[in-house]
């Protein structure tokens, strides 16, 4: 899951930033009216805070076995706790690091789930792709799966994320002369994405690439 992403990231050195203050407007939050140059506009991503399923990352120990019904493809069996089981739907996505392989990450999906036997254990069956034929059968594998929660909740980049004085912030960009430093609750973080409590609304934009220097700039911290 990804948040749009629709400017692009520079980074540029020696840039001046001027802002012009205002008093709080709400708890959390700040309005103060910043102008950024065309340059500086150049240098930060903006991205759109959306409602998507909330997602959690399931950490598993695995197995690779080659299954020969896949031509080019590699069938990785995992072995799951009959709790994490129930989080696990086909069709999930999924990343593998082998012991051997650490560098290389191979993304595939769950195509099939088993259902728990005597042990309360269960087993997934995940297959990706592998046209270099790295994967070998009984290769130690980290699995991570994607699993969604089922509940929706405001989603932005993780990057967007200030923590300041044991509190979390985003800067709200409404346009160059309009920049908001924000305080928010975070509820989890799941690879790339980070989930949010309160202090952000669906289709607000936020500054998720260089954005330190501004804040700095605006923040009463």
């Amino acid at each position: 899951m990804k948040c749009n992403l629709p400017l692009i990231v520079f980074l540029a050195a020696g840039l001046t930033l001027s802002a012009c203050r205002h008093s709080e407007i709400e708890e959390g939050a700040t309005d103060k009216t910043f102008v950024l140059s065309d340059t500086m506009l150049e240098t930060i991503r903006i991205d759109t805070a959306s409602l998507k399923p909330v997602e959690k990352e399931l950490q598993l120990p695995g197995k690779v076995i080659v299954n020969s019904r896949y031509k080019q493809k590699t069938d990785v069996l995992i072995d799951v706790a009959e709790a994490d089981l129930e989080s696990v739907k086909e069709g999930y996505e999924a990343q593998i690091v082998t012991e051997s392989l650490p560098e290389k990450v191979f993304y595939g999906k769950v195509e099939y789930v088993y259902p728990p036997n005597e042990a309360s254990t269960g087993r997934l069956s995940i297959v990706l792709n592998d046209p270099e034929e790295l994967l070998k059968p009984d290769m130690k594998a980290a699995v991570t799966v994607h699993c969604d929660e089922g509940d929706d909740m405001i989603a932005i980049p993780e990057t967007a994320v200030i923590a300041d004085h044991s509190k979390n912030f985003v800067l709200v960009f409404k346009d160059k002369y309009n920049i908001q430093v924000r305080e928010i609750v975070t509820y989890t973080t799941a690879g790339a994405i980070t989930y949010i409590l309160s202090g952000l609304d669906a289709g607000e934009n936020v500054i998720s690439a260089h954005q330190r220097q501004i804040y700095d700039a605006l923040s009463d911290n």
